[in-house]
This record gives C-alpha cells, structure tokens and sequence, in this order.
C-alpha cells in the first residue's frame, strides 16, 4: 500500500470514528414539521386569504420545532421524553393554528359580504370566537403527524449507538421528510411549493452524503478484511473486554471483534490501539451498510421522481 492509501485510510478512519455522537431531532423535526405546515395550509387555501399568515405559519412552524427538538434532545429519562414528543408538538400546533386564523380574520373581516368558512363550514369569520377556536383543530391534528415522528425517533434515539448512528438516523428519519415533502409537491401550488422544495432538497442532500459515508466506511472495511489497510487489523474483542469506550464501527452488526489500529516502526513494537468493534467476519459486518445504502439510494431515486413528476404536473 503507498503512503497516499495509507494516509487516506487514517483519514477516514478519524472521520468515521469522530461520528460517534448521538444524533439530534432538531434538524428532521424542523424538516418534517415546515412540511406538514406548508401542506396543511395549502390544502386549507391560508395563502388564498392571507400571504401574511402563510408565511407566519411557515416561520412559527419551523421555530418552535427547533425549540421541541433542543428540548427532547434535552430530555434523558425515556418516559419524560416519550411525553415530550407526543405532546409538545401537537400543542405548538394548536397555537400557531390558532394565531394563523387570527391573522387571516384581521385582514378578511367578520363582515358577512366576506365571509369565509372552514371546518367544512362549521365555522365562518362572521364568529371570531369560534373561528380563532377552529385553529386548535386546524393546527392540532396536522400536528400529530408531528408527533408520530418525534415519538418514533425519540424512541430510536435510545437504540442508535456506535460510529454510524448519524447515518442511521439520517438516512431513517430524514430521508422520510424529503420524501413527504416530494409528494407535497405534487398537491400543491403557489407558495407552499418554496418551503417543500427546500425541504426536499435539505433531505435530499443529507441522505446522499450518508449514503456517500456509507459507501467509503464499506470500502475501507473491506481492505481490512481483505488484509489490505496496512495499519489496521481485526482482533478477538475479549483482548479489549476491559475498555468501555469502544463503540461498535456499525451498530446493527455484532461486536465480537475489534477493529484495531497497528502501529508498528516505534518502541512500541507493533501496539496494538483499539478503534471500535466490528463482527467477525467482513460478510457480516458490512450487512447493514450494504442494506442502508440500498435503502438511501432507493429514497433519493424516489424522491427525485416525485419532483421531478410535481414539475411535470405543474408545468
């Protein structure tokens, strides 16, 4: 192997492994709920009424999920957690539902020349009281989609361990938001088009540089294996059964080896430094990388497809 392998290998190595981090919601929460708002509100004609409350709805929507996202990621005891994704969301909603039909009876009127009704016309800004109340409904049941999501990645974020979790959440719950908004474009027209574009396009791109990672942690395992990443070994975990920092290179695969770094040419005469755990055999570890990235490629053909038939449909 030349210098310059061997230096891309380290290089990797050292990014693979600095990615050990748990996960954060925040970003596919924020993704996910500027989805659900700029569809339920282009499928209850807000921009028709109001451009102002839109663009407020959109705003809020994406500032309170950074908010509800710090917050569970804030939260360690599962129940607590569990609580805080089923509920928070569905009451922000609820709230910016509530302002957003504010917004929209400020600049119609209650007269009744203008009158407009929603909830199937059990409601018309003619009463305001019972108007402003329609956005609890209006705003509170999109959000439990909301809340379904943050109830399943909350959930995933105590399973997610090792030095892929990011590309495992990213490619599971990032992907699934990109997708959402693909198909939102279909549906919609006018301004709820910016939002699910951006939203499509920040999922889009997060899922390819997973897919991409993935792609060069498969092919640096693989030269391991192969015992052709000079440097670096596979060993019997029980060597390293003491250590409490090692962290499996892949979550999903077993840990009964140690991925381990050679270092050889020194006083210390071929050290052996453990990296991370991997399983016993190459087949085995790469399994679940070959799967994800399946997976990833599949989500990214899906939603360019999606878009680009939205662009058809809309042209």
């Amino acid at each position: 192997m030349s210098d310059s392998e061997a230096r891309r290998d380290a290089n990797a190595l050292e990014a693979f492994t600095k990615r050990r981090s748990t996960p954060r919601t925040t970003f596919a929460l924020v993704l996910v709920s500027i989805a659900e708002a700029s569809l339920s509100m282009a499928l209850d004609d807000v921009e028709r009424y109001s451009t102002a409350a839109f663009m407020v709805g959109i705003a809020l929507a994406a500032a309170l999920a950074f908010g509800v996202g710090r917050a569970v990621d804030v939260v360690k005891d599962a129940t607590w957690r569990a609580a805080t994704a089923l509920l928070l969301p569905g009451a922000c909603g609820a709230l910016i539902g509530m302002l957003v039909q504010a917004i929209v009876l400020a600049e119609v009127g209650s007269d009744w020349n203008r009158a407009v009704k929603d909830l199937g016309g059990l409601v018309d800004t003619t009463e305001p009281v019972g108007w402003i109340a329609a956005g609890v409904v209006l705003g509170g049941l999109p959000a439990v989609v909301v809340s379904v999501f943050l109830f399943l990645a909350a959930r995933a974020l105590t399973r997610v361990a090792g030095h892929d979790a990011s590309e495992s959440f990213g490619v599971g719950f990032v992907g699934v938001s990109g997708l959402i908004s693909a198909f939102g474009l279909l549906l919609v027209r006018g301004l709820a088009q910016g939002p699910l574009f951006l939203v499509t396009v920040a999922s889009a791109v997060t899922v390819l540089v997973a897919v991409v990672i993935d792609g060069s942690r498969i092919a640096f395992l693989r030269r391991v294996y192969a015992k052709n990443g000079e440097g670096f070994d596979i060993v019997p975990a029980d060597r390293f059964a003491a250590d409490p920092n090692l962290a499996p290179m892949v979550a999903a695969a077993g840990s009964s080896s140690v991925l381990v770094r050679v270092h050889r040419g020194d006083y210390r005469a071929s050290a052996l430094e453990p990296v991370a755990l991997v399983a016993d055999t190459e087949q085995e570890t790469l399994r679940p990388l070959l799967r994800r990235r399946a997976a990833g490629a599949a989500l990214l053909a899906a939603t360019a497809a999606l878009a680009g038939l939205a662009v058809l449909v809309h042209a």
